[in-house]
């Protein structure tokens, strides 16, 4: 799977970092019309991870990955020949939707070609490939576009759909993932009836957020004032991205139980809350030293926050799957991705940076209270889980319900 994460975050990196210059450019729309016709693709995009969960449940899931990986090559090579609005939207809805699927079907394949105690080691592994891939994705992109022509462009937009066909041939040495029977008595679609899983997955959308807190409302806080250096904005992310790519996997070690992710999330979100306190006090100071020491120490704590919130993430996602319905109940987690992503943006915008000290303070809250909700909800998932469905599968794991200590 090594092949696959890399490959595909080399294209990643690749259209994130320079998609937005052939959408300017050469289809010729305007900023606010790609910002909008993403945003109409996010939203579609929580209904593409529970029904393809469902599917690879159902069928050879690493056969499954491989026919969405051959539709995103497809989809991609699409964008050069949408030459309005109306069709841009369409092909960004999707190829939206492609990704998202394409994201739980590999995570259903990832949890059965690892053993059990070998999840969440491997997927922090595979976070750090990912992200070391992006990075030199986004340095192949600025590096094309610095030729400034159409035709570089489209390179940056075939190169993406191009990774995809590679993601692809790389499935190709990973064994079959056949479906597990399913157990007689069995709920139909149980995650989307496991009411604590599901408020699991809420709260894990919550602690997502941190990630637009990172590239988005930062930086905007950044641009609009405090006397700040502008590059600051880049260099975190940048720092961030070297952060997850070397510590990744050390901070994912015993989190591979529900108990110890969370645990893992606990943490998390009080390092958020503290991270944002720390925001919070650099739009209060009138002294841009004294507000770049503060914004040096909350992104710091914010990556270490990310670093556990992922690893927790991995740990109760797969714990708390049986092995007849993974797809289906990772499918589910993934709505909280989705949740981050659609809401994320309009609500640390509109606290953190429109109401200032106050609004990240009122984020920092939200961290805090998420955090703190995990133990007790992963407790009653996994009573909840064990009770409808004895010894299928189901990770064990001594988790208190009065939360992870």
């Amino acid at each position: 799977m090594v092949g696959n994460y890399l490959v595909d975050s080399l294209g990643t990196g690749l259209f994130l970092t320079g998609g937005v210059a052939f959408f300017i450019k050469v289809v010729g729309l305007t900023p606010v019309q790609v910002g909008l016709g993403f945003s109409l693709a996010s939203l579609l995009t929580f209904f593409a991870s529970v029904p393809t969960g469902w599917l690879a449940d159902r069928m050879d899931a690493r056969k499954l990955l491989i026919v969405v990986h051959l539709v995103e090559a497809v989809l991609f090579c699409l964008y050069p020949l949408a030459h309005s609005f109306l069709g841009f939207v369409l092909v960004a809805c999707a190829t939206s939707v492609a990704i998202r699927a394409a994201s739980t079907v590999r995570a259903a394949v990832t949890g059965a070609v690892l053993e059990p105690e070998r999840r969440v080691a491997g997927r922090a592994y595979l976070r750090s490939v990912f992200n070391a891939g992006f990075a030199g994705g986004s340095a192949m992109a600025a590096w094309a576009l610095a030729d400034e022509s159409n035709l570089a462009c489209e390179l940056v937009i075939l190169g993406n759909a191009f990774s995809y066909l590679l993601a692809a041939l790389t499935l190709i040495p990973v064994p079959p993932v056949p479906p597990k029977p399913r157990p007689a008595g069995a709920s139909k679609a149980p995650a989307l009836k496991d009411v604590p899983f599901v408020l699991l997955t809420l709260v894990n959308g919550i602690l997502s957020i941190n990630g637009i807190v990172l590239t988005l409302a930062l930086p905007l806080m950044i641009v609009s004032g405090h006397g700040i250096p502008r590059p600051l904005a880049g260099l975190f992310v940048t720092a961030n991205t070297v952060l997850v790519v070397l510590f990744q996997v050390r901070l994912s070690r015993n989190t591979d139980t529900v108990e110890g992710g969370a645990r893992a999330q606990r943490k998390a979100g009080i390092l958020f809350a503290l991270s944002c306190c720390g925001i919070a006090a650099a739009a209060t100071t009138h002294m841009p030293a004294i507000a770049i020491i503060c914004l040096v120490v909350a992104v710091l704590v914010l990556t270490a926050g990310e670093l556990l919130q992922m690893a927790g993430s991995w740990g109760i996602s797969y714990g708390l799957a049986p092995e007849h319905a993974r797809g289906e109940y990772l499918g589910v987690y993934a709505l909280g991705a989705a949740f981050a992503e659609t809401a994320g943006p309009a609500a640390t915008t509109s606290l953190g940076v429109g109401q200032g000290t106050v609004g990240w303070l009122m984020i920092a809250a939200v961290f805090l209270l998420a955090g703190l909700a995990v133990g007790p909800l992963a407790g009653k998932a996994l009573a909840s889980l064990r009770s409808a469905a004895p010894g299928d599968g189901v990770q064990e794991a001594a988790v208190a319900t009065g939360g992870a200590a």
